[in-house]
């Protein structure tokens, strides 16, 4: 099954990189799980780990910053930073993990304010396009330690033909369910949105909690309706280049029918949610789900560590599925998205020991280590894909290319549409706003900040 899924993901990520404009830069390309139970890597086998291992030139100790936004994925970066610092002992990684609400607010203010940072995650697209025109970002373009990748995942991945950026990993995004209740309760894994409705009523009907939400964090709810509605207004109602448009004045909110669809399915998921759905945070709901109470979790692969390690009966026994946003069953394909990508900053007085951390991720160790870590799927070629029993549920997906990435309908936008919309939808949950006022409320806010 390994090899098979293997060949499958491979498949699914060379689809992944040809079709993905690396839109992906707000909160839905955000967090993980906390903490890591794998063990240090294997050997090194890539030219780039071997580069990465010769000594400071000068052989004096550096010290070089690492800002990243996995900062529920702590541990799990320690133990591949603690490999790189044995095979590299003159040099030292200072890290400082983010939470990814305030990741690019602090990071924009370090850059602004000289506070350089030697190697920092961003995500591909528009992110990676604002700190390059700004003069903020290191050329990779040509280095030796890119050979690790396909070509066609660093042009994916590229900013006006040039690579500021190293990819460092790929997830689905789909649902997690509890085999045993779906077993119990005789319901099938649903293919329409109208049926992923009706699992979760009869899951709430036989008092179990259908949905574990924590929408306290922002990021967990700007994850899915940034999904969601691009997904609606493209391939339901033919309009891909919406947000384009959107941000030339061209179009509002209130022209897209799947503006009212995505409110729609929020305030339906959130009845269907745990109490206090926005009370409770990304790890609160992870908990819940793995207490083994909770029907589903729409999430990527990051929570899989924690659950693990809270019930591994439920890791063992639970399943993973293509989140359903239409009823239309040919278009709800696996969700695929490019994640977090590493950039060194063009200001760094550490370029080289910077260069050779970047060498590092990129090698076929540094590579089994962020899977094995961080429970995602690294874009190094050969690298392992062995996550976790419930991923194996998704091979047909990548045996048959069922892919999709959402967020290339959002390539061509700098507009952080998610936050705004974020804030308007708790309104909604309060009874403090309407569906109608959401959607006057984002036309009125698009109007001010994008006309």
């Amino acid at each position: 099954m390994k090899k098979a899924l293997s060949a499958g993901i491979g498949a699914a990520l060379l689809t992944l990189s040809l079709s993905a404009c690396g839109g992906g830069d707000n909160a839905q390309n955000a967090q993980g799980s906390s903490d890591a139970a794998a063990s240090p890597a294997g050997t090194a086998s890539a030219s780039a780990s071997a580069s990465a291992s010769e000594p400071a030139a000068d052989g004096k100790p550096v010290t070089i910053t690492f800002m990243h936004f996995k900062s529920d994925f702590t541990d799990g970066v320690a133990k591949i930073v603690e490999q790189f610092e044995s095979e590299n002992p003159n040099i030292k990684v200072d890290v400082q993990p983010v939470k990814y609400d305030d990741y690019y607010t602090l990071l924009k203010t370090k850059m602004a304010g000289g506070d350089v940072v030697d190697v920092f995650t961003l995500n591909a697209g528009a992110q990676t396009k604002l700190f390059a025109d700004g003069g903020y970002l290191e050329d990779l373009t040509g280095k030796d330690f890119l050979s690790g990748f396909d070509q066609s995942v660093l042009d994916s991945q590229s900013t006006d033909g040039k690579n500021y950026i190293l990819p460092v990993n790929a997830n689905p995004i789909a649902v997690f369910y509890n085999k045993k209740m779906f077993g119990e309760l005789g319901i099938e894994i649903p293919r329409t949105y109208d049926a992923l409705i009706a699992a979760a009523q009869k899951i709430k009907a036989a008092g179990k909690t259908p949905f574990a939400l924590g929408w306290k964090d922002p990021w967990t709810l700007s994850m899915w309706l940034t999904r969601d509605m691009p997904s609606n207004s493209a391939l339901v109602f033919g309009q891909p280049d919406f947000f384009e448009k959107l941000e030339t004045g061209a179009v509002k909110f209130s022209d897209n029918p799947a503006t009212k669809v995505m409110i729609e399915h929020a305030q339906q998921l959130f009845d269907l949610g745990n109490k206090d759905q926005l009370g409770v945070d990304y790890n609160g709901a992870v908990d819940l789900f793995a207490k083994g109470d909770v029907g589903m979790m729409y999430m990527g692969t990051w929570p899989l560590v924690d659950i693990q390690k809270k019930n591994p009966e439920l890791y063992d026994n639970m399943g993973y599925f293509p989140y359903p946003f239409s009823n239309d069953e040919s278009l709800n394909k696996l969700e695929f998205n490019p994640d977090a990508s590493l950039a060194v900053s063009s200001k760094s007085t550490h370029k080289e020991a910077a260069e050779k951390f970047l060498a590092f991720f990129a090698s076929k160790e540094g590579g089994d280590l962020v899977v094995q870590n961080i429970n995602t799927l690294s874009y190094v070629k050969g690298t392992d894909t062995n996550i976790a029993p419930a991923v194996n549920d998704l091979k047909p997906y990548f045996d048959n290319a069922e892919l999709y990435n959402s967020q290339m309908y959002l390539a061509k936008t700098t507009i952080d549409w998610g936050t705004p919309f974020t804030q308007a939808l708790q309104k909604l949950f309060f009874k403090k706003s309407t569906a109608d006022q959401v959607v006057k409320e984002m036309d009125d806010w698009i109007a001010k900040n994008h006309n």
